[in-house]
């Protein structure tokens, strides 16, 4: 019985792991075009992978929280954009591959890990998985609004925007969006302890030698 209970279990495991995939992992932007680039910050303890994927499949929702789960589980989380360096980087790199054009994303914006779900209001970053030797902010001190946002537009739902996007309409600033209103792009990150880019496995990127940095370094 103890062994049927353990098959059982491992099988169950399994199965749920696939539909997971199939429902929230790379089956929402399963055709999506996709890119990634590196990131380091000047004290070389702060170094990422940022994925950058184009519009998801329309028929998955939500959309937010399918872009989450990809991101969670293939990489480290949607991207946190906590300074200055990362979010300028970040959109050059978008510019100059025309990702913010409509072909890519029909309505203007990526998402990114901020959400105001639990508190109205109160914006907050994915929660972080520690890494021994990297460097992490809070992002609570740095400001990547738009003009007049968040705003928590109520027209199209009216629970209002609770989840955060890169909005290339305003140029790449922050935006709140609907959740499960439009289908969006999504901008996933993995964050490398000491920077060791040529050490780390990096599940879902081939040629990580080879990738180019998302700014100037």
């Amino acid at each position: 019985m103890i062994v049927k209970i353990a098959l059982l279990f491992i099988i169950g495991v399994g199965f749920q792991s696939t539909l997971l995939d199939a429902s929230f992992g790379r089956s929402g932007y399963g055709s999506s075009h996709h890119e990634c680039c590196k990131y380091q910050n000047e004290a070389e303890c702060d170094c990422r992978i940022y994925c950058i994927f184009c519009d998801q499949n329309a028929s998955y929702h939500s959309y937010y929280d399918v872009a989450k789960n990809l991101c969670l589980l293939h990489y480290d989380g949607l991207a946190r954009i906590e300074n200055a360096n990362q979010h300028n980087d970040i959109i050059h790199y978008i510019k100059e591959r025309n990702l913010d054009d409509e072909s890519c994303i029909e309505h203007q914006g990526f998402w990114i890990g901020l959400d105001d779900r639990d508190v109205e209001g109160h914006f907050v970053w994915e929660s972080d998985t520690v890494k021994d030797g990297y460097c992490y902010e809070d992002g609570s001190d740095y400001n990547c609004w738009a003009r007049n946002e968040p705003n928590n537009n109520v027209k199209e739902n009216a629970d209002g925007q609770d989840c955060g996007q890169l909005w290339f309409k305003k140029g790449g600033k922050c935006d709140d969006e609907y959740c499960d209103f439009r289908p969006k792009g999504a901008i996933c990150e993995i964050r490398v302890p000491h920077c060791d880019f040529d050490a780390y496995e990096f599940p879902d990127v081939l040629g990580v030698d080879t990738l180019p940095y998302c700014g100037s370094v």
